[in-house]
């Protein structure tokens, strides 16, 4: 099974409120149980974030595989953003082109 991670799942290691699911998750994803998938989005959005973030992604980013921005999604981004329950703070708000 494949599963999604956005840049909050990586944080939520760091958040007490949920780091210890997160925790499971990751050992989860170690343990080979579930095929890690994120996005080259993420990895931009980790960037500006604190160390240990950053380190704990670059420790999975091994494991995932890194859904590139396609026309599919693109148009998905455009159905969430044509909802009117995404602040203009989110980050499905980011601009987002093809390479």
């Amino acid at each position: 099974m494949k599963i999604y991670a956005n840049t909050s799942v990586f944080g939520g290691v760091f958040d007490p409120e949920f780091a210890a699911p997160s925790q499971r998750f990751f050992e989860e994803i170690e343990a080979g149980h579930f095929t890690l998938v994120t996005s080259v989005m993420v990895e931009t959005e980790i960037e500006p974030t604190p160390k240990p973030i950053q380190d704990w992604f670059r420790k999975f980013v091994n494991y995932a595989q890194i859904a590139p921005v396609n026309e599919p999604a693109l148009q998905l981004q455009q159905k969430y953003l044509d909802l009117p329950v995404l602040s203009r703070r989110n980050p499905l708000r980011m601009p987002c082109t093809l390479p």
